[in-house]
């Protein structure tokens, strides 16, 4: 797993907000991906989050909010929803299939976003 946390202070009554880019290789084992949900629910206890990456969780259709397949892509879904985030990617990046992702519990804070290619 690959993963980097940033708080960035916020202004007199405004909370902080936490940002993570995030990296999940497909072979992932479990108990590393329930390690990030406790970690997940740490930062949202007490700030607005934006949480970005490749979570390769392919089987998951973010329209319907499904996930088929894989027992890890359902406890992801579940954890999204579970915790209010909202996915505000809406193109398709790779081979048909949504694989970056940009969950937020303040959707507000993150428009216009434009997919422009790979690294």
């Amino acid at each position: 797993m690959e993963s980097l946390w940033i708080r960035i202070k916020g202004w007199a009554n405004i909370g902080d907000t936490a940002v993570d880019v995030y990296y999940k290789p497909s072979d992932q084992e479990e108990e590393v991906e329930e390690a990030f949900y406790k970690q997940l629910e740490v930062a949202l206890r007490s700030q607005v989050l934006v949480l970005t990456g490749d979570f390769n969780h392919p089987e998951i259709c973010w329209i319907s909010n499904i996930a088929r397949h894989t027992s890890l892509s359902r406890r992801f879904l579940q954890c999204v929803k579970s915790n209010f985030l909202v996915q505000v990617v809406v193109e398709l990046t790779r081979k048909g299939v949504l694989l970056s992702t940009v969950l937020t519990n303040k959707e507000e804070l993150v428009g216009d976003l434009k997919s422009e290619g790979s690294l």
